[in-house]
């Protein structure tokens, strides 16, 4: 799958954008906020792992937080310009090449798996250790330029 040209781009992000806006991060929210509303407005596209939700949901549902939950559950069916994949055998196989090339962890070799599968343009994310990844260009929040998205 590519992105198909003139289209808005195409972002692959991690798990922490979401929490890093829903739940304020001093730091980092207002940044992610700014990437979603871009993607709202359809200055840019998204792709997750279906595994984003799985990771999201973990710490509300210990928190027995179920009305956050829910809000994640819906921010998942229904954000525009967010495209949620399901791990399938193309993925996992690009995932297993990414760690065995980067001794990534199973979970962030799945989540740049998912971008590169979708054809994205980069994958946003905060880890500093996906910096060794060369398959997809890694952008910190911070570096995701939405002027001309």
């Amino acid at each position: 799958m590519t992105a198909e040209s003139g289209a808005a781009p195409l972002y692959g992000v991690d798990t922490m954008v979401f929490v890093y806006h829903f739940e304020e991060h001093e730091e980092f929210g207002p940044a992610a906020g700014r990437l979603l509303q871009a993607a709202e407005e359809g200055r840019c596209r998204l792709v997750c792992s279906i595994l984003t939700l799985l990771e999201i949901l973990v710490v509300p549902k210990r928190n027995g937080q179920e009305e956050l939950c829910r809000r994640y559950r819906q921010i998942f069916q229904s954000f525009p310009n967010l495209t949620v994949v399901n791990l399938g055998t193309e993925i996992a196989e690009i995932a297993s090449d990414l760690r065995a090339a980067h001794s990534l962890r199973t979970p962030d070799a799945i989540h740049v798996a998912t971008a590169i599968h979708a054809g994205a343009a980069a994958f946003v994310s905060g880890d500093g250790k996906l910096g060794r990844v060369k398959e997809l260009r890694i952008l910190r929040l911070d570096e995701v330029s939405l002027e001309s998205a």
